[in-house]
């Protein structure tokens, strides 16, 4: 089983990686960084949600060796929901959709929209909420290096528009910090319309970055555990639909 992790707005899919100290031996972690992200910050961030959908699609295929799951916080997570959407259509469909930190994708965003503010005011407001780590915040020249990309994954979060379609046919884990001001665990709870199959919200005693607390490592090893047991036997696993 592989997990494949998409980042928050302007974040690093590299977080992902300590998920590899506690999830159950059999579970390999596929950080999916962005252009214009972390490790790629030198390539053209992509401002349209078709053409990053299409790339993280690609990401997942070039890297597929057996069932797995896509894990995603906050704007991760619509990216997350999408891509496995596509893939449910065009195949191999996920195992599981691992949602952090975000509202459902019919569900109006917990706070005003924040794209369009200007730096200061941007960068205030991110404080303000906690949508930004604490130690990004404190490095005015890294804030400002960043403000581009975050800006444009704002602003695809903010206006994003659920296209219509049928619910998944694969489970959905929602998880969201009970004092997170990016999202709250009413918002969190609409997932629960996006698949057929089994849905689990966990609210835990957090902010907005939450992918290392006790309580979401507990949550995603028993789902993680589950799903390998249930892949292992003969005739097992999602199907395309």
């Amino acid at each position: 089983m592989t997990v494949f992790g998409f980042p928050a707005a302007g974040g690093s899919a590299s977080h992902f990686t300590r998920w590899r100290r506690w999830l159950p031996a059999g579970v390999a972690v596929q950080p999916v960084e962005l252009p214009g992200h972390g490790a790629r910050r030198q390539e053209p961030a992509i401002d349209d949600w078709p053409r990053l959908v299409a790339a993280g699609c690609d990401a997942v295929r070039d890297r597929l060796s057996g069932p797995y799951a896509l894990a995603g916080h906050s704007f991760g997570a619509l990216l997350a929901y999408e891509v496995a959407a596509t893939l449910a259509r065009t195949g191999p469909a996920p195992e599981l959709v691992i949602a952090a930190g975000r509202n459902g994708p019919t569900t109006g965003l917990a706070h005003r929209p924040l794209h369009a503010l200007d730096d200061d005011r941007l960068i205030e407001s991110l404080g303000r909420l906690g949508g930004t780590p604490a130690e990004v915040l404190a490095e005015p020249a890294l804030m400002r290096l960043a403000l581009p990309v975050l800006r444009t994954d704002l602003r695809l979060a903010e206006t994003y528009a659920r296209p219509p379609r049928a619910a998944l046919g694969c489970p959905i884990l929602a998880v969201v910090g009970r004092h997170d001001r990016m999202a709250d665990a009413a918002g969190a709870l609409a997932w629960q319309q996006e698949t057929v199959e089994r849905f689990d919200l966990t609210v835990v005693d957090g902010g907005h970055f939450i992918l290392d607390h006790p309580q979401v490592i507990d949550a995603v090893t028993a789902r993680m555990t589950e799903l390998l047991r249930r892949v292992g036997r003969p005739g097992a696993g999602t199907t395309n639909g």
